[in-house]
């Protein structure tokens, strides 16, 4: 019996003992969940503890086998601290197992859902906004909600009611300016001041309206840039935005930038014309036609038909060919105006069109083009065709496709003329044509005498001709071009795409190069002036939504904006070839998070990429390592922050309905998801991540 009762008080001082050490360390972490085992002789075993943040979360799902991995790349997610901690992010390895994620990532913070991505290497957790909650539950059958739609112009110059803010009726789908607000006619002089601020375009200041405009940048003095906001929002985003609205009129690299600065526009130059060979119309039984034209004669000062005649049929077309008619119905008809037809097709003449003023006839219009493969250059401003043919106007609908690809001189002398034409392409009725006129000088490089630049003599072009190999080369080696044949300019052009044998080109002044140019637009210290369209779009969402009472729960984070160029291409005036696009990182996509260029990291704290909100979009690379379209997809395109090339137009990565990674040209518009990354430490208090079921993050 004394061993029993031995037994049990040893029994109970571990047990004791045990409760203590539990309570110690209650005491020293806090709250935690513990999973815990007493055996059978009383002692304490602690299998785990897992403290509830969200950080953990993706931590335990990497560790333990799950939809999640450890990042073992570059990376740095402050400005200001030094990685702590290890990264992880949702990875799946196929369809089924991204659809899982899609159950497994949801979190619900301040009143919006979100989907984790990865955490921070300072113990954060990025997220990306999915939407308004409805019933605590982020289920993707929740309907519509309001967002902005596509960027446009308003015309504002009437006395409309201006507010910093606004409040929005759920019932009736109405919005109402609020917060300081004022009355104004948009003007020159009152524009500037309400770039920033919300109008109903109401002269009420109490008005509704179903439609709200943010007020994006000044236009002109009658018309602004705006942000539209309504109540038809998909479900996961915050309505759809270009990711730059000036990029709808002018081409730039510099709008790749979540912010940017100096703007050089992308321009295009037309080198083709064009020529009329044949004109066409139907033809009609009614018609009266001749064989011949008398000027003048009976009725004095117009064209009139010999002996005119009708044909019965459409089986007698055929025979029309080479006679002449008023496209009348009226047997005496005459005009100062009479046309030839010089070719049928089922119930279409072609015809050339004879004009007078005078005594003309058909050899006054019927022009002569001698065409060969090859000419000679005579040095004083002419030009001969080799080995030449000639074919006149009227027997082009038969010839035309022998003139493709060919050098022609019109109304040759001798085979010579001082306009030589190159076509690039002939139709029955027409040719398109590059002209000599457009023969400029291109070269390497240049000088700059403090007023005008003057080409270098190391390369130029005698003829632009972009079929010719010859002068793709020359043109690859000598982007500088004045567009003139002296070769000074005070504005020099530099090529830098070809988009079939148009040349793209950006301007340049005061004795700029284009590497200058490239580094004022990309890279420059005060490169990240002007907000992007949908950085101000973001921007107003995280004023509206999270300013005010959950600022302090966000971790200033970098958002990268990776405008690292990996090939200049027609950029590179050192033989970059006009046929490739300046390239950035993300052309081939990675999953590398580091950010190399410190203009590029977005942060409240860096005075060179400097945020006004802990608010961004997630890049490239962060959307690529899920690894799977099914962990991206909303069934929406939304877009990331990541540049991909600038050729005839200017790409950035989105991510399609069906979760691929795509690149699309800027003017677009598609889903905005504000990114934001919740402080080290953030804990949750309830859920399973689930749709039916999110986190719920505890908020001091």
């Amino acid at each position: 019996m004394r061993k029993i009762v031995k037994k049990r008080q040893l029994f109970n001082k571990r047990l004791v003992l045990n409760i203590l050490l539990v309570l110690f360390m209650f005491l020293s972490i806090g709250y935690s969940t513990l999973s815990t085992n007493l055996n059978i002789s009383g002692s304490l075993d602690i299998k785990k503890y897992v403290e509830p943040t969200l950080y953990n979360v993706l931590k335990e799902e990497a560790e333990t086998g799950g939809l999640a991995r450890k990042y073992t790349g570059e990376h740095h997610d402050s400005f200001t601290e030094e990685p702590s901690k290890d990264v992880y992010h949702w990875y799946a390895t196929n369809g089924t197992q991204g659809t899982q994620i899609l159950d497994k990532n949801n979190v619900i913070f301040a009143d919006q859902c979100w989907q984790m991505i990865r955490t921070t290497d300072t113990g954060g957790v990025k997220m990306i906004y999915n939407g308004e909650v409805e019933n605590n539950q982020c289920l993707n059958t929740r309907g519509n909600h309001v967002g902005y739609a596509t960027g446009t112009t308003q015309d504002l110059a009437s006395n409309y009611w201006y507010g910093t803010d606004y409040t929005y009726d759920s019932t009736n789908k109405t919005f109402k300016v609020s917060g300081t607000t004022e009355q104004a006619t948009w003007n020159a002089t009152t524009g500037p001041g309400l770039v920033g601020k919300y109008t109903c375009k109401n002269t009420s200041q109490d008005g509704i309206c179903a439609t709200l405009y943010l007020v994006e940048s000044y236009d002109n003095a009658l018309r602004a840039n705006v942000i539209p906001l309504n109540s038809n929002s998909h479900y996961s985003q915050f309505g759809a935005l270009q990711f730059n609205l000036y990029n709808l009129y002018n081409n730039s690299p510099a709008y790749v930038g979540y912010m940017y600065n100096t703007v050089y526009l992308y321009f295009q130059k037309t080198m083709t014309s064009s020529e009329t060979m044949l004109s066409s119309s139907t033809l009609s039984t009614t018609y009266w036609y001749a064989d011949s034209v008398t000027w003048g004669s009976p009725t004095s000062n117009s064209y009139n038909l010999d002996n005119p005649k009708q044909v019965t049929s459409t089986a007698d077309y055929p025979s029309l060919v080479g006679k002449y008619t008023f496209r009348n119905a009226t047997q005496t008809y005459t005009d100062k105006e009479v046309y030839y037809i010089v070719a049928v097709n089922n119930t279409t003449m072609y015809y050339i069109q004879l004009t007078n003023t005078g005594n003309h006839t058909l050899s006054d219009f019927n022009y002569t083009y001698t065409y060969g493969d090859s000419f000679t250059d005579n040095g004083d401003g002419t030009y001969t065709i080799n080995n030449p043919t000639i074919v006149n106007r009227s027997d082009w609908y038969t010839s035309y496709s022998n003139v493709k690809n060919k050098y022609v001189c019109k109304n040759a002398v001798n085979d010579t003329c001082s306009d030589l034409w190159y076509t690039t392409a002939t139709r029955n009725n027409s040719m398109t044509y590059i002209s000599s006129l457009n023969n400029y000088k291109y070269a390497k490089g240049f000088t700059w005498d403090g007023s005008k630049y003057v080409l270098d003599n190391d390369t130029s072009v005698t003829f632009w001709n972009i079929n010719d190999s010859s002068n793709k080369i020359s043109i690859n080696n000598a982007h500088y071009t004045c567009f003139n044949e002296t070769g000074e300019c005070s504005t020099i052009s530099y090529i830098c795409y070809i988009n079939g044998i148009t040349p793209c080109y950006i301007n340049i002044t005061n004795g700029k190069s284009v590497e200058d140019v490239i580094n004022e637009m990309l890279h420059d210290n005060g490169v990240n002036q002007v907000n992007s369209t949908i950085k101000t779009g973001v921007d107003a969402w995280y004023k509206h939504y999270l300013l005010e009472d959950y600022d302090d729960t966000l971790e200033d984070t970098i958002f990268c904006n990776d405008r690292s160029i990996s090939s200049l291409g027609g950029w590179n005036p050192d033989g970059g070839s006009t046929a490739e696009g300046l390239i950035f990182k993300e052309y081939n996509k990675t999953g590398d998070l580091s950010c190399t260029n410190i203009t590029d990291q977005f942060s409240v704290s860096n005075n060179k990429a400097k945020l006004t909100y802990k608010i961004g979009l997630i890049s490239s690379p962060e959307a690529n390592i899920l690894n799977n379209n099914n962990s991206r997809k909303t069934g929406q395109a939304y877009w990331l922050a990541s540049p991909v090339y600038v050729n005839d137009s200017v790409s950035g990565r989105h991510v399609s309905t069906g979760g691929v990674i795509y690149d699309d040209g800027l003017y677009h518009a598609h889903g905005v998801r504000p990114a934001v990354s919740l402080t080290p430490g953030t804990r949750y208090s309830d859920g399973d991540g689930s749709m039916a079921n999110p986190y719920i993050v505890e908020v001091n």
